[in-house]
């Protein structure tokens, strides 16, 4: 029988190990809150070190740039502060998109039409998808107080994250189209990267050697991007990849005007990691006993 073979076949059982643990990932998704807040807060941030200087109210005076400004603020600042914070990040991701596509696309303002705004939208609708606001927020404080007022134990900083999954999607869907897009002669030759190094740094004065170096500099990126997309996702490749990622969007910041891509992905990094692992290195930073924290996690 075709099954038989099938399942003779030395690696089925090993594929089907591998997508067991693909589909506890994506199930099994309860967890502290701690990280998404975390998450949370550094949007509502880069938000702000954005778009924040552009959208102060004496900029626009027209109804309509008012109208972006005020919304702009309020959602942001309920984001940060995390007063009803999934509604806040909704509210903030939608000013975001209606930033990107109509502002941007189709009011011609060509700033906000880069990657790095579509993706500060999508992950603050994502982390709406996350108990955000279980944990560093207004609306944790408010939850103590109404236990306390009602004798009962403060509820667990725990919830759903799926929306963690579903942003460890988006960044490996990211970084395998930047790799795809990539993955042509202009670009693997050098000869993209010289143009880059000529715009910026150069002028019209050719370096000595720059060609082979361009070339190198762009086999390792697309090797990067490809292994990021690739790799990070699962815990015996992250290890060696974390770092890598963070340094290669270090020097993107410094050497490139990219705005708040590089902050925006390294603060996403945080959805790569088991939220119970990041709740441990909290509390250990915090001088909190681990067991302190997994009886309050499981009460």
């Amino acid at each position: 029988m075709p099954t038989d073979a099938i399942g003779d076949w030395p690696g089925w059982r090993q594929t089907r190990a591998m997508a067991a643990r693909f589909v506890g990932w994506a199930v099994d998704t309860e967890g502290s809150s701690r990280s998404s807040a975390l998450i949370r807060i550094g949007l509502a941030m880069l938000f702000w070190a954005r778009w924040a200087g552009e959208l102060l109210l004496y900029r626009d005076q027209s109804p309509i740039g008012l109208f972006l400004a005020v919304n702009f603020f309020l959602a942001t600042m309920l984001l940060f502060v995390g007063y009803h914070s999934r509604i806040a990040a909704v509210w903030t991701g939608s000013v975001g998109l209606a930033m990107y596509y109509y502002f941007g696309h189709q009011l011609g303002r060509e700033p906000w039409t880069h990657h790095h705004t579509y993706l500060l939208a999508i992950a603050a609708l994502l982390i709406a998808l996350t108990p955000c606001g279980r944990s560093y927020s207004l609306d944790r404080y408010l939850a103590v107080m109404r236990a306390e007022r009602t004798g009962l134990p403060p509820p667990a900083e725990r919830g759903n994250l799926w929306g963690l999954r579903l942003i460890v999607v988006q960044l490996s869907v990211l970084y395998f189209f930047a790799a795809f897009d990539k993955t042509n002669y202009a670009f693997l030759s050098g000869a993209r990267i010289e143009q880059i190094f000529l715009w910026y740094y150069a002028g019209s004065d050719y370096p000595a050697g720059l060609a082979w170096l361009a070339t190198i500099v762009s086999l390792g990126v697309v090797a990067l991007e490809y292994c990021l997309a690739f790799g990070l996702p699962f815990r015996r490749t992250r290890r060696y990849l974390v770092l890598p990622g963070l340094v290669f969007h270090a020097i993107i910041y410094v050497t490139l005007p990219v705005y708040t891509f590089s902050a925006t992905m390294a603060l996403l990094y945080l959805a790569y990691f088991d939220a119970d692992a990041v709740d441990k290195v909290i509390a250990r930073l915090q001088g909190i006993g681990i067991a302190e924290t997994t009886r309050e996690g499981m009460s």
